[in-house]
């Protein structure tokens, strides 16, 4: 199943790194990711799930909850994957406080100490956008950024 085929309302985790990851890190990512999601169940049922990696830097991972629901045992086995992979390569899916902001067509990751010096620097303001990172939903995620502005992170401007 695609991303871009499920239910708008499909819930959906998402993970971004400070930098990204090799083509074969990514590669190893995506074999990992297809027989995980090809086999994630939630008491025994399977659900229906997908997942995308987008510039070598974010994974985001949907399921839609209107077939089956996930649980806190199969989202436990999701991260609990994603830490084994990220400790195997020293990659932090689960810093929280980066902001990655569009920047010439990618990404750049700033923790908050950066973003607040990009800000007053003058080389990030209101309308900049960054990934949405904090999106429950596919729906809810839109294109995928929005403005600084509207973003958890607007307290720093």
């Amino acid at each position: 199943m695609g991303m871009h085929t499920m239910n708008p309302e499909s819930r959906m985790w998402f993970y971004g790194l400070k930098t990204p990851m090799s083509a074969a890190q990514t590669e190893e990512l995506r074999g990992i990711m297809d027989e995980f999601v090809g086999g994630w169940k939630a008491h025994g049922a399977q659900l229906a799930a997908a997942y995308r990696i987008i510039a070598d830097q974010f994974l985001i991972i949907a399921v839609d909850e209107s077939q089956q629901q996930a649980t806190g045992c199969s989202i436990d086995k999701s991260v609990h994957l994603l830490q084994e992979f990220g400790a195997k390569h020293h990659l932090d899916f689960f810093n929280r406080m980066l902001v990655h902001v569009m920047e010439d067509g990618t990404f750049t990751s700033y923790s908050t100490l950066e973003l607040k010096t990009a800000i007053a620097e003058g080389k990030i303001g209101p309308k900049t956008q960054i990934m949405n990172t904090t999106a429950a939903t596919l729906q809810e995620s839109g294109m995928g950024t929005l403005d600084l502005a509207d973003s958890w992170a607007a307290k720093y401007l």
